[in-house]
């Protein structure tokens, strides 16, 4: 064996163990949490990522820029959100909105993501 040998980088191997991963606002997490009321889909940026955005869609632009979104598991979303399933294997490009938490999922079209 090679003895210098790369050790791969100890941050990977966290991504790994809780992806595919999304983006999500401050809103749609922690104890005080809104309901996922807007998602868009991206090109993922590596192979944990799962190319989701979750957002309440009562951010402000100035809000996300000041407190960007966060690296989540996809998985804790489904356990607190069930009907996120319905969405999350659409493809890159696709969004989707609903009014309430109950409410059922609306595909957005022609959404283009503003940055």
């Amino acid at each position: 064996m090679w003895p210098f040998k790369k050790e791969k980088e100890p941050g990977n191997a966290k991504f790994t163990a809780f992806a595919p991963l999304v983006l999500a606002s401050d809103q749609v997490m922690g104890p005080n949490r809104l309901p996922v009321g807007f998602a868009y889909r991206v090109k993922p940026n590596n192979p944990h990522d799962s190319g989701w955005i979750f957002l309440s869609g009562k951010e402000s632009q100035e809000m996300l820029d000041n407190n960007p979104p966060k690296i989540c598991p996809l998985n804790s979303f489904l356990k607190m959100d069930p009907s996120l399933a319905a969405i999350t294997e659409s493809p890159v490009g696709s969004a989707w909105e609903r009014s309430g938490a109950q409410a059922p999922w609306e595909e957005v079209f022609g959404f283009k993501q503003s940055r």
